[in-house]
């Protein structure tokens, strides 16, 4: 798949104008298709191989914005088989999942997700998409600050 051409010319010893093209194979941030190409690369990911993991196939097609996960279970069973899948599924298309939060301890321990980004203390709380996750509690709030002008 070519994510971006890129034509650039060149004069060589003879004055002669050149042209190459390079193909990029990774997606360059800062470009208009970047949001456009992330969604299209999960959507083919989940039709490539969404059926060999049909609880992650579900999860990113309906519960993913950008690179932002957000979804549960109802048991800790469940969320365990969800886990594996995702890991599954990425690493199938070349991604490995990071900063992973729970509010179950037994679904951080022994993480086969990128080092450093696991922490198996549930935290107080944690962002996503400008929502505050209260973990103890599975409770969602809005952090607001407001000036007071008198």
């Amino acid at each position: 798949m070519n994510l971006k051409e890129i034509c650039c010319e060149s004069f060589g010893k003879r004055a002669l104008m050149t042209i190459k093209t390079y193909k990029m194979n990774r997606v360059v941030y800062g470009t208009t298709c970047v949001t456009y190409v992330a969604q299209r690369v999960l959507k083919q990911l989940v039709m490539d191989d969404g059926h060999n993991y049909p609880l992650a196939a579900s999860a990113v097609s309906s519960d993913m914005y950008m690179d932002d996960l957000l979804t549960g279970t109802a048991d800790i069973y469940s969320a365990k088989q969800l886990k594996e899948q995702l890991i599954a599924l990425f690493r199938g298309g070349g991604m490995q999942l990071h900063k992973c939060s729970s509010n179950c301890k037994e679904l951080l321990a022994n993480s086969e997700l990128s080092d450093g980004d696991v922490s198996l203390k549930i935290p107080d709380e944690t962002k996503a998409l400008g929502l505050l996750w209260r973990p103890q509690n599975d409770s969602f709030a809005f952090s607001v600050s407001a000036n007071v002008c008198e």
